[in-house]
């Protein structure tokens, strides 16, 4: 969404408002909602989207900034049946699964949620190795005596 927006911006302050407009009704908030999360004033946001008003760079980044929280995350790449047995979606509303049955699976998974704004990726002891030379993001290694969950809060600690 970020991206989008930024490309939005350079085209111009009407294509930003447009495009403005259109990320927060994907995200399924109205402008007021929005406008409490992101901390800019309701007829701010209001004159901005359209079209009547251009933003300041501070609501600029005040609205940016809104939806990286949105966006950032812990990618866990396993198997489907690891992904099932764990409910981590419930206890961790930060976390993303992403299946992987093979190694190839797992590296194409692992370059997709970094692209998508993973923090950190949790892996198979096997896979991190190779992982850790792919991305940017800090790797950690899922242990059969060092359950998932313990893994998810330790990543938690270190972003």
């Amino acid at each position: 969404m970020i991206d989008k927006l930024v490309n939005a911006l350079i085209k111009g302050d009407e294509a930003f408002s447009r495009e403005l407009e259109r990320v927060i009704h994907e995200s399924g908030m109205d402008l007021k909602h929005f406008s409490e999360i992101c901390g800019v004033p309701y007829p701010t946001l209001y004159k901005i989207v359209r079209g009547e008003r251009k933003p300041t760079a501070t609501t600029l980044r005040k609205i940016l900034r809104a939806f990286k929280r949105d966006e950032e995350f812990i990618a866990i790449i396993a198997t489907r049946y690891i992904l099932e047995e764990s409910s981590l979606a419930k206890k961790f509303p930060n976390v993303r699964t992403y299946s992987a049955n093979n190694f190839e699976e797992a590296i194409v998974n692992a370059v997709r949620a970094e692209k998508e704004g993973a923090r950190a990726i949790i892996v198979a002891p096997i896979l991190s190795s190779t992982i850790e030379k792919i991305v940017d993001v800090p790797v950690f290694t899922m242990r059969p005596k060092y359950s998932l969950i313990k893994a998810v809060e330790d990543a938690m600690k270190r972003i």
